[in-house]
Order: structure tokens, then sequence, then C-alpha cells
């Protein structure tokens, strides 16, 4: 553990030291200071030892290795090169193929690395895999207390925000600049039944926002079912008088430079609706767009809410942020299976602390944003799959930084996953988060901007850190600190004559059932937040929904961090994943 303390430290200290020496000698190449500092390190851990007292050769070895790669990690990071700035960037073009492959291997490799880290790290570091293990459960019990503070900071205020009148606020705080504005609705739908997406439109027809200033676009895909096309171009034909307008489009299927999916077609509904705008004189600045997936139900004063959080900010930030509401899945909350409950609530309010608690939070389900800013960002990345995730990033780098997510807490009633069998709800969900989780299919995109855009530093690595470790820890984390305590004696029979050994899982145990207790802000929004039970519910199913929630340890392993590994192990041996649609239904319609 001592050696990969001194090595961190080593790292980290000259990873900072090296912005001090940039910032003040500018154009000193420091990365061939942290390759002598590297063979120094190898030498000394070689042959350092009749000069230095027994262990201490291998320690300073470790720093000064640590310490070399501080400064080299620095200046590729910083400068973007490391040696010889041209021929490595015609190296780097002539191979752009093989960089790319190599860093949509890069997150599966990481999370795999990790997940077996207790096995072969077990057979000469079992002590230093103990220490690990010990600092993830305090990571663990430290990121549970965090996220249950932010639950119940972010429940009041969406609790305030519900209570809000906030067209009365538009018309006192905004009174001649908010009329100007129509709301465009998009609603990319495929597979959708009907009646799913007629109380999402009927949700935006109850909004408290003036009828005539709002537009819904509904975009179907080509492949969809005919009859309900067709039966949701007649209820629009039916209220059409009712709003501003309304408008449909059919996305065609395998259009060259595209994935099926929700970004494309929502790229292809854009480009069709500007036209139909432009020809009605509406200015593109003056629509305000809002995405909503087929089966989000808003409440009535979120259109209001979204265009005030949006009139609130100066003319110069609001149109390089997009604006977000609460995503409760409620629609069909106490008819999914209890894993799936407890799947939908824990989406659901982490998405909550991180909209409180993170300036990092990235894009998902559902934005606003002025609709010239998205046509100048240039609408979604069409050939991939994860649409939310990639919006963001090429927001990010769109506006070289100056972009963030704003939530204005409204709520989102959603379907929780459901389909006709306990089998198929399983696999539903189970394809769901792997496809949330293939948000690492952007990585390559994401590397390849940060050494192109003139952005600061700290400010885009910080970014680009969040988002590999957000990943990496959505696959191993859970399953490490379950069971890599597991593996050292296994591997390693010595360890178990150790101290350590038999404090280990007690120290851990302990850990984790503090952890436990964190829970309980998520279990108090839930009880605040879900629908009522169903009054036709046996007193056993009614003890059960209060109890579920021991499921958690299995669902976290099961549902959430199996598909992640899935997706990234999926990318890492280059099997390209499809846009699948997860099917919705509510078993009482």
């Amino acid at each position: 553990m001592r050696i990969l303390l001194v090595f961190f430290i080593g790292f980290l200290s000259f990873f900072y030291l090296s912005e001090i020496i940039k910032r003040l000698i500018g154009e000193f190449r420091y990365s061939i200071a942290g390759v002598i500092f590297m063979l120094t390190g190898v030498i000394v851990g070689f042959y350092g030892g009749g000069l230095l007292p027994q262990g201490l050769n291998v320690l300073s070895a470790f720093f000064l290795i640590g310490s070399g790669l501080g400064a080299i990690s620095h200046h590729l990071l910083s400068k973007k090169f490391l040696f010889l700035p041209r021929k490595e960037k015609e190296f780097v073009l002539k191979h752009e193929n093989i960089f790319e492959r190599l860093l949509e291997i890069l997150p599966g490799a990481l999370t795999w690395v990790a997940l077996t880290s207790p096995i072969w790290l077990s057979f000469a570091l079992p002590y230093a895999v103990a220490y690990l293990i010990l600092i993830a459960d305090v990571y663990w019990l430290l990121t549970a207390f965090r996220i249950g503070i932010l639950i119940l900071i972010g429940y009041k205020k969406m609790e305030w925000a519900k209570k809000q009148n906030w067209l009365k606020s538009l018309k006192q705080d905004f009174p001649v600049a908010w009329e100007k504005y129509y709301h465009l609705i998009l609603i990319p739908t495929y597979k959708e039944a009907a009646y799913i997406l007629d109380s999402t439109l009927d949700g935006i027809l109850s909004a408290d926002y003036p009828k005539d200033k709002l537009l819904i676009a509904v975009g179907f895909e080509e492949r969809d079912d005919q009859e309900k096309i067709q039966s949701t171009k007649a209820y629009l034909k039916k209220i059409e008088k009712k709003v501003g307008g309304t408008f449909t489009t059919i996305h065609p299927y395998e259009l060259p430079g595209e994935v099926a999916g929700q970004g494309s077609n929502k790229n292809w509904m854009i480009k069709h609706i500007v036209l139909q705008l432009q020809k009605r004189g509406i200015e593109l600045e003056d629509v305000f767009v809002t995405t909503l997936d087929a089966d989000f139900v808003i409440s009535k004063q979120f259109l209001a809410g979204a265009l005030h959080k949006y009139l609130s900010l100066s003319a110069t930030e609001r149109d390089k942020r997009t604006f977000t509401g609460v995503f409760l899945y409620h629609n069909n909350y106490w008819q999914t299976p209890t894993p799936m409950r407890l799947m939908a609530t824990g989406t659901s309010l982490w998405q909550l602390a991180e909209m409180v608690g993170s300036d990092k939070y990235m894009n998902y389900s559902s934005m606003s944003i002025n609709l010239k800013t998205l046509l100048d960002i240039g609408l979604w990345i069409p050939d991939k799959v994860n649409d939310d995730n990639g919006f963001y990033w090429k927001a990010y780098f769109h506006f070289n930084g100056d972009y963030k997510v704003i939530p204005h807490f409204l709520p989102i009633s959603a379907d929780a996953v459901q389909d006709s069998t306990l089998l198929k709800t399983f696999q539903n969900q189970y394809q769901q988060i792997k496809r949330w989780a293939y948000g690492v299919e952007h990585i390559p995109f994401i590397v390849k901007q940060y050494f192109t855009k003139e952005i600061d530093f700290w400010n885009k690595t910080d970014k680009v850190l969040f988002k590999i470790w957000g990943d990496l820890k959505w696959g191993f984390l859970a399953i490490f600190v379950t069971f890599g305590s597991l593996f050292i004696p296994l591997v390693n029979p010595n360890f178990k004559e150790s101290v350590l050994a038999v404090n280990l899982p007690i120290v851990s145990s302990w850990i984790l059932t503090i952890t436990f207790f964190a829970l309980f802000a998520t279990i108090y929004v839930h009880e605040k937040t879900a629908p009522p039970r169903p009054k036709n519910w046996s007193v056993f199913k009614k003890i059960w929904s209060y109890i579920q929630w021991l499921l958690i340890p299995i669902i976290l392993i099961t549902i959430s961090s199996l598909p992640a590994i899935d997706a990234q192990t999926s990318l890492m041996f280059g099997r390209k994943l499809e846009f699948r649609v997860t099917r919705k239904v509510r078993l009482l319609q």
C-alpha cells in the first residue's frame, strides 16, 4: 500500500507542479524531465539497494516513476504533444482509425482491470488490495450520504417550484419579452402504443401556457405501426385549431451516416419543421424547444417554468444553456415489478441529486433550448445510439467549455419499465440500462475534441475525468466493494494469518451497514412523491412495498452494474449497439 501511495503522491504533486512550471517558463518541454525522472526511478529501484536503507530504494523508485508520469501526463494534456509536435500530430492523423479504436477499447479495459484487480494484485500486494477495498468502502459511504443530502435539497426545490405560478411570474418579470416566444415540443416516437402517446399530448394541452403559442410536433419512424401513425395524425388534426400549430414527420430508415434512434429522428424533425416555421414568418430565435420522450407527461407549470428559467439568465448566457426538469417514473409505478420500481426511483432521485450538487450534470431524456442555438450547435450526433450524452459533449465543445444544463425542478412523469411478462420486463430493463451506459461510445469524440479545442485546461480536464470516472465506477464499484475482499485469501492464503485479514470483513461490513442509513433520504422522498399505493392491494403487497429497499444491493449489482459492463465490453470488442426502444406497457389500460 505504501508503494501505491508514494506513486500517487509523486504523480499528483508533479502533475500540479508542472502547471506552475508551464505558467512560469512557458515553452519549456518538461516532458523530457519527466522521462529523466522515470529512468532515474528504474535505476534506483534496481541498483539503489546498496546505497539506500532496505525498502527505501523501492519507495524512492516508485515516487520518481510517479513524478515522471505526472509531468509527462500534464505536458501531453496541456501542450497536446510530448516531444515533437509536428511529427506526433502527423503520426496521429496517419493512424487516426487505430487511435479511435484504442479509445473505444479504453473504457471496457479500465473496467476489467479494476474488476479483476483483487485477483492479480493479491498475488504480490494483498495488503494493497485490502486497503483499496477499505478506501472504496469509505468512498461509497461518503457518496451515499452526499447523494442523500442532495436528494433532500432537490426535493425541497422541486416542491417549491411546483407551488409557483410560473405563467403569472412570466407576465410580471418579463412583461414584453416572454410574449414573443413560441414553445415547440418535439416528441419522437417509435413502437409506443397510441394510448401512451395520447397521454403525453393531453399533458401538453393541460399545461398552464397560452395555447396559441404551443407548437406540437410528433416524429414517427418509417417502420412504425401505420395504424398508430394515422390515429395520432387524426388526434393532432382534431386539436390543431386549439394550439399554435401541429407538425408530423416520418423519419426514413437507414439513411446514410445515421443510426436509427431518437437523435437522428429529432434531427429529421427539426430540419423539416424549420422550413415550415420560416414560411409562417416565425423567427427561429423566438422559438423555445422542449424535447419529450413519447411517454413523458409534463406538469402544468412545466412549460412556463422552463421559459422563465431561460429568460432569468442574461442574454449572453441563456443561449449557451439547456434546461431540464425532474424525472419521476410514476405513470405506471405500482404496476411494475419491485426491481423495476427500485431502478426507476434510484434513477430519478440520483438525477435529482446530480442536478443540485454537480456543475457537470449532463443532458438526460428531455431538455429545453432556444431553436437558433440548437441549430448553431448542429443538432444531435446522428450516428450514435446515446443521443443525450453526445449532445452534451457536442454543445460543451461548441461553446468552448461555456455550457451547462440548468435545472428548473418542475417534474415530468414517465413510465417505469413494464412489459407483458416478467421475463420481458427484466430483459427490457437490462437493455435500457445497457443503452444508457453505452454513452462510452462518445469517448473517441470527447478525446479528439479535448486535444483540438482551445478550452481552459482545468475546465476540460475536470469534465473529461468526471466522465471517465463516472463510466468506470458504474461498472465496477458495486461489485468491487461487495466481492473484492473474498478473493484475497483465495489467491494468497498467507493473507489469512494477518490481523488485517481478520478485521477487513468486519470493518467493511460496518461501513456498508452505516452506508445503508443514507438510503433513508431516498425512502423519505419516495414516500412523499410516489403515487398512492393501489387500494385493492393485499396487506402483504403493501408491507412488501415498504421493505422493498432491502433488494437495493442486489439491484445495484445485477440491473445496474452488469449492463454497464456489458455495454463497455461490447464496445471494447467492436460490437456496435443499435438503438433499441424500451417497450412501455400500462397494464391497467
